[in-house]
């Protein structure tokens, strides 16, 4: 079973104990600072946004961040797919050339 731990975070100036499982209190900070800076972005662009407003800006932004790289994380993916099966062919058209050259020089 994993262990939790506490972490005390701060967003929108207010403080949040938060436990997430131990050894994952650095990415779970990390992913407090990118809050925290998409929202100070949000709050630099339009000064009219309450906090809840600019928080849902900021998730909607990080939300469509991670979008875009999953999609192109799945294209290349799918690029190295193509290239590994393209080298499989090439391979594999080689060795059967070779056996038939093979088969015809015993005749």
């Amino acid at each position: 079973m994993t262990q939790m731990k506490s972490c005390t975070v701060k967003l929108l100036n207010k403080t949040y104990d938060i436990k997430c499982p131990e050894g994952e209190e650095p990415n779970l900070l990390l992913a407090v600072q990118k809050l925290n800076n998409q929202i100070g972005i949000n709050k630099k662009k339009s000064k009219q946004l309450d906090d809840f407003q600019t928080l849902l800006l900021a998730a909607l932004d990080i939300s469509h961040e991670l979008i875009l790289c999953k999609n192109k994380q799945a294209h290349q993916q799918h690029q190295v797919t193509q290239f590994i099966n393209s080298l499989e062919n090439k391979i594999n058209k080689m060795v059967g050339g070779e056996m038939v050259e093979r088969f015809s020089e015993i005749d």
